[in-house]
């Protein structure tokens, strides 16, 4: 019983480790009241708001993480948007930049300052034209 329950133990214990390890997932809250549209096959990616009428029908906001591309996030937003049926979405760029680090250099014994990575990270407003 002991091995069992040891097993069981090392198992969660793994199990809690490598969830902590996951990307961050897109959030994606509906309007109050939105109809509910069948999933669409293309959607825009606007950086302002186009100048004929729309109804919002959600929000999609992806945090990106360091590493990740600009294009990944992206996609992940237009994923989702066509899972909602959105025709567009109006993006706001919340890319973050980390502060510069220092690296010592093993040939020169000497402190290098390394750059910050930017990390991409969006929030889109998701959008369907009237007709």
């Amino acid at each position: 019983m002991t091995e069992n329950r040891r097993r069981l133990t090392l198992t969660l214990a793994l199990a809690f480790a490598l969830a902590g390890c996951a990307a961050p997932q897109p959030e994606v809250v509906r309007a109050p009241g939105s109809a509910v549209y069948p999933p669409t096959q293309f959607v825009e990616l606007l950086e302002q708001a186009p100048s004929r009428a729309y109804t919002e029908i959600g929000t999609i906001d992806v945090p990106g993480e360091p590493g990740a591309l600009r294009s990944q996030v992206l996609a992940q937003i237009r994923s989702k948007a066509q899972q909602m049926g959105a025709d567009a979405v109006i993006l706001t760029d919340m890319s973050r930049t980390t502060p510069p680090a220092q690296r010592l250099n093993p040939t020169t014994g000497t402190y290098d300052s390394v750059g910050g990575q930017v990390i991409p990270a969006f929030k889109g407003i998701a959008i369907r034209y009237r007709q």
